[in-house]
């Protein structure tokens, strides 16, 4: 067959300088759409037996379930002082109720909130009151940080800057994390009970999930069931059939011992080879 026709058959475009290589190859649109009616007459099929994939449902990577945070930010008392007048408790206690209220938590702006919570925080993780800058202790305010923007994203959705931010504070806490892991695992699971968290390490190979592998998991998961309840079904008739099996066995052997008596041949099937037969 000639060149040309081939290329004609094959769909080709030809161009007379082109070696064959170079041919760019032009599919009509019925071979897209013979390929969709294909894959949708395969998973009609698949739907027929009870084989159905539902794409599994997108977890943000910032929401706790996906963080690891199994409990939200607690709420503060808001009629305790801001931070910087903590240090003069007594002259705290000793002043009005105005002022007292003016320095307190609840009027006052949402950053010292966050500032006494972090410093509760660390009380539980310290081991002295010096102790700020430890691995244990940043983890601890990243923690409060976190859960704090866990609540902005939660309520204005729209919010990137501050998406993106607590993404980025989830990434560094999972990597102090996995350092303190690595030096000391009584202090990690130590830490971890004391904030509520769950550490889930990165995967050790990515696997992306496609419903190509995924019906052929559920086809194979099918099969080992429809064989088990097979051969279940099969073992059920094969019990059915065991008495009425025996008896006529019992009955053959009963004849065969019979019928070698009346020709003076040596008994092959004595009681005990029955009983043994039976059992």
């Amino acid at each position: 067959m000639a060149l040309s026709s081939v290329t004609s058959l094959l769909g080709f475009a030809k161009y007379p300088s082109a070696r064959i290589w170079n041919f760019v190859p032009v599919l009509s649109p019925s071979f897209y759409g013979l390929e969709q009616r294909r894959s949708y007459a395969m998973r009609q099929e698949l739907r027929e037996h009870g084989i159905i994939w539902r794409r599994p449902e997108y977890i943000p990577s910032w929401k706790p379930s996906k963080s690891g945070d199994m409990e939200a930010l607690p709420k503060a008392n808001l009629s305790r002082p801001i931070p910087r007048v903590s240090a003069a408790k007594e002259a705290f206690e000793g002043a009005d109720e105005i002022t007292k209220k003016l320095l307190s938590l609840e009027f006052s702006p949402h950053k010292e909130t966050v500032k006494t919570l972090k410093s509760d925080a660390l009380k539980k993780i310290q081991q002295h009151k010096y102790e700020t800058g430890s691995m244990e202790c940043t983890i601890a305010m990243l923690t409060v940080k976190i859960r704090n923007l866990q609540q902005v994203v939660a309520r204005c959705k729209k919010d990137v800057h501050a998406k993106v931010m607590l993404q980025e504070t989830i990434a560094r806490r999972k990597k102090l994390l996995k350092f303190l892991r690595a030096m000391d695992y009584k202090r990690f699971e130590w830490l971890l009970e004391q904030l509520n968290i769950l550490y889930r390490p990165y995967p050790v190979h990515y696997h992306w999930i496609t419903r190509k592998d995924s019906l052929r998991k559920l086809i194979q998961m099918h099969k080992e069931t429809l064989k088990i309840d097979r051969l279940e079904a099969y073992k059920a008739i094969l019990e059915t059939q065991k008495e009425p099996f025996l008896k006529e066995k019992e009955e053959t052997l009963e004849w065969i011992a019979k019928t070698e008596k009346e020709l003076s041949v040596p008994v092959s099937v004595d009681n005990v080879k029955r009983t043994k037969l039976m059992r």
